[in-house]
Formats: structure tokens, C-alpha cells, sequence
């Protein structure tokens, strides 16, 4: 009798395992995504949508990661405020995923929300406010990856280039005068601050120095300060895109007719695509800089892929650099043989060298930023030409144009 008991306890134990076994096999990986769907961003916030929604279809057809199909989990972090990051973190935690991936959900809060859980996060907020607690104590936040680098060097990137601009253009500078307008956003500030404190050791003059909120739909007080300090060179770091066209479009009325012999730079905006629809001509002439953007022959297969997924072409940043993202998770992942032991797959992203669509990758130990520089991800310059956005730096993006002098110089 008790070998029948045990025979048939043995049946049951290996019919169990047959049932069991395809339902392990075919767990699917779930990955969070707070990204920013509405507000003020949504239009950047759609290209990081269809950026990961291009990159599951593709991984899951090829057969998924370790064998598992992959899922995604949207929240929408509006327009970045802190309260709905907090919200939209822990909803996407609490229903079980196994790694956060956004193009940008920032607020400062973001760090301390998902490095509180030990799934990996990677993201591009390119904030210090990110990075520092993870530099302070990496015991902690050692799941915490920013793809990008941080917001300073884009302060640094135009101390150093903006002044060329104007040399290749044939254009002679009227004076060393600069007029600095900044949104009340640490993306903005920290930037804009760094810039300031570099050219001032140069022996440039800050004549105008304005910290503004966001919503501002009269820059009139603003453009009379540039008109009676003459400055060479207005330089305008915020983020939001509506903000920006308007600035753009009321600083061509007031100064179309009598001209201002000043270069415009602006800071990252130009790159959310809903930027160049608002600002329609009076963007021609403005030059900008914004993060890597995809290059070379791994881009242009990128590129047909998503036209042929989505009819359209890629637009902005994080088309592309929130897929390297997600592809740098899946090679730690397949290198490690789990997708849920989190340490190890830290600890691969962590050792990664990835060549993505737009950069090379390699995670600075100090604070698991990238590395910024010409030959891992380098800062790119545009300027608008003809209504498109037109690559003039670094070297290898140049499109074999040169800078234009902008039409409100007379």
C-alpha cells in the first residue's frame, strides 16, 4: 500500500511540474514607464512611448528576453510634478514590475521614489537633483541609472562652443554682453548658472539675468531689458515648449523691424517636437543644443523600422535614446541568466559599454550618469534653417552646411 501511496504521490508530484513548468516558462517581464503623456511634454513623452513600444515588439518576435515576453506599464507623469512622479512610482511598483524605464519623469523626487525598491531604473532626467543622491550613497540608490549626463554640462558645452557659432557665420560680436533668461526649474537654473559663473571669468558682462515661472505669455518687460542693454548673445534655458515659442515669436515682432545684432541660444527646447509647430518662422536663425541623436548606420536601420511601425520618422532625443535604454537593460539581463536578480543585472548596467543609435555608453562609478564627452554622448548643436532643425556639432553629425546669420541681424 505505501508504494502505491508513494507512486501515486510522485504521479501528482511530476503532473504538477508539466503543468507548472510551461507557466514558468512563459512568466512575462513587466516593465514600468512614467512618461510624460500629457502636458506640456506629451509630445516628447509619445516619441519615449513608441520608442519602447517598437522595442518590445521587436524583442518579443525574436523570442523575448531569456525566453519570457515582455510587457509594458505606462503611467503619466503629467508635467513633471513632484506629487504625480510619487503616485504614478509606486502604482507601477506595487503591481509587480521588474524594471522602471522612462525617457524622463523628473522633479527631483524620482531617485529617492525608485531607488527606495531594488528593481533597476533607468532614466534620462540629465538632473543633478538625480544623480547626487546616488553619488552621496550608492549603498542605497545603487539601482539608480541615468543614461544621460547631467544638466551642468550643458553650461559647460556653451561656454565653450556658442562663441564659434558666430566666427563661422562671419559674424563679428558687438561686445562681450550676454542676457541670460531661465526658467525657475533646477534643469534650467543649475545650467544657466554654470554658464554664467564660466563666461564671467572670461570677461563676459551678464547684463541681464532673469529667473521667470513657467506659463509666461508676455515677454514684453524682458525683450525691452534686451533691446536697452544691446547684448551679443540672448541665451534662454527652459524647458517648456510653449513657453519657448512664445518668447521666440514676440522677441522676432519686437525686433524685426529694427533688428538686434545678437545670436539667440536656447537650451534643449527646440528638441520637443511640438517646439518648431509653434514657433513656425520665427524659430529660423536660433541655434540650440540638445543631447546625442541618432547617427550612423544603426540609426538609419532604427529609423525604417520605426516608419514602417509607426508611418513617421522619429522625432526629438528620446526616440531613440530611451531604446538604447531598454536595450542596455536587456543585454544586463540576458548576461546575468535572470531578469529578477536585480543586484546582477545592476552590476552588469553598471560594467556596460553599449554602442546605441546615438551614443556610446559607459556609466560614470561616482554617480551612474554617462559619460559626457565627443566620443561617449556627446552635446549637439543645431541651428534652424529653413524650418528644420539643422546638426552643426560635433564634427562627425555636421550636415555640411554652415551656421546662417539669423534674420533678425540686419
Amino acid at each position: 500500500m505505501k508504494s502505491k501511496k508513494m507512486l501515486s504521490l510522485v504521479s501528482m508530484c511530476l503532473f504538477c511540474l508539466m503543468v507548472a513548468g510551461p507557466a514558468l516558462a512563459e512568466k512575462t517581464i513587466t516593465i514600468g514607464c512614467p512618461l510624460p503623456l500629457t502636458g506640456p511634454y506629451a509630445s516628447d513623452g509619445e516619441q519615449m512611448k513608441m520608442a519602447l513600444e517598437l522595442a518590445v515588439a521587436e524583442k518579443n518576435a525574436a523570442g523575448g528576453v531569456l525566453g519570457h515576453q515582455i510587457e509594458l506599464k505606462f503611467g503619466d507623469v503629467g508635467g513633471l510634478e513632484a506629487e504625480k512622479i510619487k503616485a504614478i512610482g509606486e502604482r507601477l511598483v506595487g503591481s509587480g514590475v521588474n524594471a522602471i524605464i522612462t525617457g524622463y519623469d523628473d522633479g527631483g523626487v524620482d531617485t529617492k521614489v525608485f531607488g527606495a525598491f531594488d528593481i533597476p531604473y533607468l532614466h534620462g532626467n540629465a538632473m543633478t537633483l538625480c544623480t547626487r543622491p546616488v553619488a552621496e550613497n550608492l549603498d542605497k540608490y545603487w539601482n539608480v541609472f541615468q543614461y544621460t549626463y547631467n544638466d551642468k554640462a550643458y553650461g559647460i558645452d556653451a561656454a565653450k562652443y556658442l562663441f564659434d557659432a558666430g566666427k563661422q557665420m562671419g559674424w563679428k560680436a558687438p561686445n562681450k554682453k550676454i542676457a541670460i533668461i531661465k526658467v525657475d526649474y533646477a534643469y534650467n537654473i543649475m545650467p544657466a548658472d554654470e554658464f554664467a559663473a564660466i563666461t564671467e571669468k572670461e570677461g563676459y558682462e551678464i547684463v541681464v539675468n532673469e529667473t521667470v515661472p513657467f506659463g509666461m505669455a508676455e515677454w514684453g518687460p524682458i525683450l525691452s531689458k534686451i533691446e536697452s542693454q544691446e547684448p551679443a548673445y540672448v541665451t534662454f534655458w527652459h524647458l517648456d515648449p510653449t513657453d519657448a515659442a512664445r518668447f521666440i515669436q514676440q522677441f522676432s515682432d519686437h525686433f524685426g523691424d529694427d533688428g538686434l545684432n545678437a545670436l539667440v541660444y536656447m537650451q534643449y527646447t527646440p528638441s520637443i517636437p511640438e517646439f518648431l509647430q509653434l514657433a513656425g518662422d520665427s524659430a529660423e536663425g536660433v541655434i540650440w543644443v540638445g543631447g546625442a541623436y541618432g547617427f550612423g548606420k544603426k540609426f538609419e536601420d532604427y529609423k525604417k523600422r520605426w516608419m514602417k511601425m509607426f508611418k513617421t520618422e522619429p522625432a526629438g532625443l528620446y526616440a531613440e535614446a530611451t531604446r538604447d535604454a531598454f536595450d542596455i537593460w536587456a543585454a544586463a539581463v540576458e548576461k546575468a541568466g535572470c531578469y529578477d536578480c536585480y543586484k546582477k543585472v545592476a552590476d552588469n548596467i553598471r560594467a556596460i559599454e553599449y554602442d546605441g543609435q546615438c551614443a556610446h555608453y559607459k556609466f560614470d562609478p561616482k554617480d551612474q550618469s554617462v559619460y559626457q564627452t565627443d566620443d561617449y554622448m556627446p552635446l549637439v548643436w543645431f541651428q534652424i534653417q529653413d524650418g528644420r532643425n539643422v546638426k552643426m556639432r560635433p564634427p562627425r553629425f555636421n550636415e555640411g552646411k554652415a551656421y546662417r546669420q539669423p534674420p533678425w541681424i540686419k
